[in-house]
């Protein structure tokens, strides 16, 4: 009799990495809350370098179909301890690494969910494969600092 119509559900997974989110905001929080023991003066430092690293890797994301939020490797790791080593150089490590999570994790993945979800690719993560790679040269930059 009447013809059946088929609702297309399109709803996409927000996904939260452990390896590439969970343990280097951990590990980040970790390092700030150390720093406000040692150098409370090194928090401004934090937050602009911060700031940079988000404002950039924001910019350098792109959102890909099929992948998600992707971003050149050395782009976070770069801005953050570059900025490290100019606003901190006494306390680089620690605002390399905190600038070097936050710069992908808000610039590139938060910042960008909308671009994501409109591409509708079933699920995203935060922290994933597209910008893990920033993630974790930004801790081996970080460590290198040392």
């Amino acid at each position: 009799m009447w013809p059946e119509i088929r609702r297309i559900r399109r709803e996409t997974i927000i996904a939260v990495n452990v390896g590439g989110c969970l343990i280097p905001t951990g590990l980040a929080l970790y390092e700030l809350f150390h720093l406000v023991v040692v150098a409370p003066s090194m928090l401004s430092a934090v937050g602009i370098a911060s700031i940079v690293a988000i404002v950039i890797c924001y910019l350098a994301a792109r959102p890909t179909p099929g992948v998600g939020i992707t971003i050149p490797g050395l782009v976070p790791a770069l801005a953050a301890a570059g900025s490290a080593l100019i606003l901190a150089p006494e306390q680089a490590v620690p605002v390399a690494f905190i600038a070097g999570v936050a710069g992908p994790l808000i610039g590139a993945d938060i910042l960008h969910l909308w671009d994501v979800t409109r591409l509708a690719p079933g699920m995203v993560s935060i922290g994933g494969a597209g910008t893990f790679d920033g993630i974790v040269l930004s801790a081996v930059m970080a460590a290198y600092l040392a």
